[in-house]
């Protein structure tokens, strides 16, 4: 049972391992550890500490194990700019190549210790002199192998995240295609971070291997998406505000400074939208009641609203769904007349049905 538990703890921790001997690892000296561990077929760290009086001991250890890991880490940082700034010269002499392009287009990597696949880290404490120490490495070849297979995985993962992307940006989902299409970017820039680590760590590796055809298509793809949504969600609004039988527009008006606080845009046919948005208000006199010498007027406005989601099929019609409606009645008064009531009315109107409407349309 005690093997069981002890195998089973090994699985869920398997990059910090804990030596608990009294007999220091081989990689406590540094001889036998460049021999066990040879640069060129290892990437390595060394981190150690005395833990200092009022110290508390697992925070020295911690600070120790990551300080081995940014040594490891940083080994193979090194390895990844003197590999681009070969690549730089060679660009300036010889012309681009595509794998050049990949060493060249960012000035630094973004790599990080959580971005090492197969990092790996060793902890020892002297009984003696309760020193702490870890090593922390990484086989090359374990890390190439790694790498490649966390390329092609992200690689298919972008390509699927862009169609489902282009989908919804088809379907009139702007805002969704927009948000969606901005959280791929960081994918992306992993994917290019680790083709620039596996290119710096075996150069034979080729373009096809990379998959750079591919990667480049999905940038060129992002670049066009990017533009296509980069004025948001195009609004088709139709709004009828009835002020005892005369227009009152002033309702149009601030509802499109709402609505725009989105990003979206403002369109006149409801072919080229993406939303068609409808507003259909009325003002009614309800009462006048008199206070002495001071007389007020109540008014009510009642309204109805309603959100139509636009679709554009490649190969169809322009079709509309009605995602969103309601009916809402808000009152006024004032002291004037019954047309200043209204307007404290249509005002109140305009923040609900703009707060609703903004909800509705993050929402979609």
């Amino acid at each position: 049972m005690k093997m069981f538990l002890f195998a089973a703890m090994l699985l869920i921790m398997p990059a910090a391992i804990v030596t608990a001997e009294n007999t220091a690892p081989a990689w406590m000296d540094a001889v036998r550890r460049e021999t066990l561990y040879p640069a060129g077929t290892y990437y390595t760290g060394f981190a150690s500490a005395m833990v200092g009086k009022g110290e508390d001991k697992a925070q020295v250890s911690d600070r120790v194990r990551q300080n081995a890991r940014v040594e490891a880490v940083s080994s193979i940082q090194v390895t990844v700019e003197q590999t681009a700034e070969r690549y730089m010269q060679n660009r300036q002499s010889n012309g681009t190549v595509s794998t050049t392009d990949i060493m060249t287009s960012r000035a630094s990597t973004h790599t990080g210790i959580r971005d090492i696949p197969g990092l790996n880290t060793e902890m020892w404490e002297n009984p003696k002199t309760g020193e702490v120490s870890a090593f922390a490495w990484v086989k090359v070849s374990n890390l190439s192998r790694r790498l490649m297979r966390r390329i092609a995985a992200n690689t298919a993962s972008v390509e699927t995240e862009m169609r489902n992307v282009e989908e919804t940006a088809r379907g009139g989902d702007k805002m969704q295609a927009k948000n969606a299409l901005a959280a791929l970017q960081t994918l992306i820039d992993n994917i290019r971070d680790d083709q620039r680590l596996m290119l710096s760590i075996d150069p034979s590796v080729t373009d096809e291997d990379l998959s750079v055809e591919e990667t480049n298509s999905l940038k060129a793809r992002y670049r066009a998406l990017e533009a296509s949504l980069k004025n948001g969600t195009a609004v088709k609004l139709v709004c009828e505000a009835d002020m005892f039988g005369t227009a009152y527009k002033t309702l149009a008006n601030e509802l499109k400074g709402e609505i725009g606080k989105l990003g979206c845009t403002f369109v006149t046919e409801p072919a080229t939208a993406d939303r068609v948005i409808e507003v259909h208000a009325a003002a009614r006199e309800y009462n006048t009641a008199s206070y002495g010498s001071v007389s007020t007027y109540t008014v009510f406005v009642d309204a109805t609203v309603s959100i139509d989601k636009v679709t554009h099929p490649e190969d169809g019609e322009t079709a509309m769904q009605r995602v969103y409606e309601d009916a809402l009645t808000v009152k006024g008064s004032h002291t004037h007349n019954y047309e200043q009531a209204a307007r404290d009315a249509y005002k109140t109107l305009a923040q609900k049905l703009g707060n609703t409407i903004k909800q509705e349309m993050s929402r979609l």
